[in-house]
């Protein structure tokens, strides 16, 4: 199949990129959606929903920014809004797969028992879960389907309580340090990455963005480098070159047309800035990763 001249962005997968309530939740088989596409789920992302997928049997491969990962049950793998991935499973994999509302992965009824939790974030992660966590996660995905299948329009308190659940034995299967101490900055970082992710392809200074966030310049720094270790315009740019590296991973666009779609006014610029980063050319980078989206 050839490749698209953009990444494809889905609401669930295959089903077009509409909007989502604050209240989104699907929950489904792996089996239900990936055999209908021949066990293959081409990279793509889903603006504005958060996905977990729990693999407790056969096995399959997630494919994101960083390559490609072996997954073996019971695997544990959560996928923030926006972030491109791409599976493939074996014929019997099986398992769940969980998406819901970003709003709703940030409701106040599950701030305050999840805080951040480690949940949020531009990439994929995954990790494979002991029997006993892994035993009593697949239980409660199997009864929020039970009971998510059952009701329609707001959820009941009873299944925002079984989804906190879930997402609190997520947080622990993900971090051996579930408890670490959270910076007073934290609130004013949350708020710039997501400013950094509506606009960062707009060529906004520091000052647009404190500007934006009701802050000072100084101050954003500030932040950024004592939760980030990162100055704001790195933060930036960072962003600017992870989508770079994205589109011509997964996208057949040209690098002229990559670097329109980013911003950059001449393409000479948008090479010199990949190749300072990267210590490579866009082209030598996306012909080294053709395997990736193979």
């Amino acid at each position: 199949m050839a490749k698209p001249h953009q990444i494809r962005r889905y609401a669930l997968y295959g089903e077009g990129n509409h909007a989502i309530a604050p209240e989104f939740l699907h929950i489904e088989t792996i089996s239900a959606r990936s055999s209908q596409h021949e066990w293959t789920i081409s990279p793509h992302a889903h603006p504005g929903i958060f996905q977990l997928l729990l693999l407790d049997g056969g096995h399959g491969d997630l494919v994101d920014d960083t390559g490609v990962t072996r997954l073996d049950p019971v695997s544990l793998v959560v996928v923030p809004s926006g972030c491109v991935h791409a599976f493939r499973f074996a014929t019997d994999a099986q398992g769940w797969v969980l998406s819901l509302a970003d709003a709703l992965l940030h409701d106040r009824r599950l701030a305050g028992l999840l805080g951040d939790g480690g949940l949020a974030g531009h990439g994929a992660r995954h990790r494979p879960l002991p029997p006993g966590p892994a035993a009593r996660l697949g239980w409660l995905l199997a009864d929020l389907a039970a009971g998510a299948a059952q009701g329609a329009g707001m959820l009941p308190t009873s299944l925002v309580a079984q989804l906190a659940l879930v997402l609190a034995l997520a947080v622990e299967g993900l971090s051996a340090a579930p408890n670490l101490p959270r910076s007073g900055h934290d609130a004013l970082i949350a708020r710039f990455k997501a400013l950094v992710e509506a606009h960062y392809t707009e060529g906004w200074s520091v000052q647009d963005y404190a500007a934006h966030l009701a802050t000072t310049a100084p101050t954003l720094t500030r932040a950024c480098r004592a939760v980030l270790d990162q100055a704001p315009a790195e933060v930036v740019q960072q962003r600017l070159l992870l989508e770079a590296m994205r589109l011509l991973t997964y996208t057949a666009s040209s690098i002229g047309q990559i670097a329109t779609t980013l911003g950059f006014a001449d393409p000479a610029y948008f090479a010199r800035f990949f190749k300072s980063r990267t210590g490579r050319t866009a082209s030598d980078f996306r012909e080294s990763r053709a395997w990736v989206s193979a």
